[in-house]
């Protein structure tokens, strides 16, 4: 790892530990800094031709420091000492002229991750600027196997190595290396009366992990593709199959919900739910930020707290809220590890069985609309209202009949999560979320 940035983990500890004594120096009660470097590569084609290829190294540098409860924060990418020095007066001058915040200040030493664990998330990948072109081709290759009817609106190919080290004041120092690779393509279908766009992309800490490079285009030219044989759809009360990815939209709505900014701003739907049963019995949803090679894998957050492996949801019965250290003060509560957000959440239900797959999930669906993808941003965490736009299919008695566009989809999640009547096995992992497309028992459809 030493060889792929510009400065050493000991180099960037060492530097840290200066900043902490300046701050001190300059009058600060308590300080953290962040010092963080990155390098990659990515690269865009569309239909073989190159249209973008950008290496970048980059070295970051963030301090806040807190004078009582007063803080000011400053960020720099000049990691030379007199640009330092001069960040360091210019933090402390802010904190001398901001309002206190009781809730502001570092977390305790008894808070703080001793003994950070190896999730195994640096896999290095020294990916050449003709290997990215060899692999966007694959990628379009892939999409444009599907038929006449489908052509490349671009393949992404990117690799990024990061390291972070975080010091505290209070005598917290570590740094995780890790790194992110990902493959995606954006495919459009077109016949004589409709035009339509699909998008696939996966991402990995270890590239021998990523799905082939012309898997990638395929399930993004056969998404457009699919998308060509369309009807109109009448308005309707109907039961909802959200695909994997759509099922993941919900997750996220709920992890919103139950997260610091949304609770002590008294913004979600969800706040004062602990304890209560917020889902049907059979559903659950686990948080484990400690998988090896997790995409959202952490030992400590931002703060320097350990996160925990644990049911946010538990048999239905909303268990914990995720916290950061600055929310959990204004909640009055404990922080749970979540400043950087959540860690590897799994939605499950223990009524699935392995061969739920999307077959067996289409026929418990029998009929009514399988949604596909989401547009618009109609979801209000405050009162759990929902209405966005979809695409998708009309089944029925298990079959799909044809593809559905320009429907709306309305309810509030309170109630939706309640109609969750089954979840598929056909998981799929996107950033922290890991869910299978998810069945609900009724919503309002507005079509055409």
């Amino acid at each position: 790892m030493t060889d792929v940035f510009s400065y050493t983990p000991e180099h960037l500890a060492a530097l840290a530990e200066q900043v902490l004594t300046l701050a001190r120096e300059h009058g600060a009660s308590q300080a953290q800094v962040s010092v963080s470097q990155s390098k990659g590569l990515s690269l865009q084609l569309r239909q073989n031709r190159v249209l973008s290829r950008v290496r970048e190294t980059h070295s970051r540098f963030s301090l806040t420091v807190f004078n009582g409860n007063k803080q000011g924060s400053v960020f720099s990418t000049n990691l030379g000492f007199d640009a330092l020095e001069e960040s360091v007066k210019a933090a402390c001058a802010i904190a001398r002229y901001t309002d206190e915040d009781p809730a502001a200040g570092l977390a305790s030493a008894e808070l703080l991750c001793d003994a950070p664990r190896d999730l195994d998330l640096f896999h290095r990948w020294d990916l050449r600027e003709d290997q990215a072109v060899s692999i966007a081709q694959r990628i379009e290759s892939g999409l444009t196997s599907i038929g006449g009817c489908v052509q490349s609106e671009g393949a992404w190919v990117s690799s990024n190595h990061s390291f972070q080290l975080i010091a505290t004041s209070e005598g917290f120092s570590h740094g995780v290396a890790k790194t992110l690779h990902s493959l995606s393509a954006m495919a459009l279908a077109r016949n004589d009366t409709h035009s339509e766009l699909d998008y696939w992309s996966e991402s990995a800490t270890d590239p021998t992990q990523l799905p082939s490079a012309e898997d990638i285009g395929r399930k993004a030219g056969l998404g457009a593709g699919a998308y060509l044989d369309q009807r109109p759809l009448g308005s309707r009360r109907s039961a909802i199959l959200f695909d994997p990815l759509s099922a993941i939209s919900l997750l996220d709505h709920l992890t919103q919900a139950i997260s610091s900014d949304a609770l002590y701003t008294d913004s979600s739907f969800l706040k004062d739910q602990l304890g209560k049963a917020v889902m049907p019995e059979h559903l659950s949803v686990y948080e484990d930020p400690f998988i090896a090679k997790g995409t959202a894998s952490f030992s400590f957050d931002n703060d320097g707290i350990a996160p925990q492996q644990r049911y946010l949801v538990e048999d239905g019965v909303l268990r914990g809220y995720l916290l950061s250290l600055y929310g959990a003060r204004r909640l009055n509560s404990a922080p749970t590890g979540n400043g950087s957000g959540p860690g590897n959440l799994l939605w499950r239900s223990s009524l699935t069985h392995p061969t739920d797959d999307l077959t067996a999930m289409l026929r418990k669906l029998g009929t009514g609309l399988f949604v596909t993808s989401l547009a618009g941003n109609g979801v209000r965490l405050f009162s759990g209202d929902y209405s966005r736009g979809v695409r998708g299919f009309w089944v029925e008695n298990g079959q799909i009949q044809y593809a559905v566009t320009g429907a709306t989809i309305a309810g509030n999640l309170k109630q939706m999560l309640h109609g969750i009547v089954a979840v598929g096995s056909d998981l799929i992992t996107q950033g922290p979320f890991c869910a299978g497309s998810v069945l609900i028992d009724q919503m309002q459809i507005s079509g055409q």
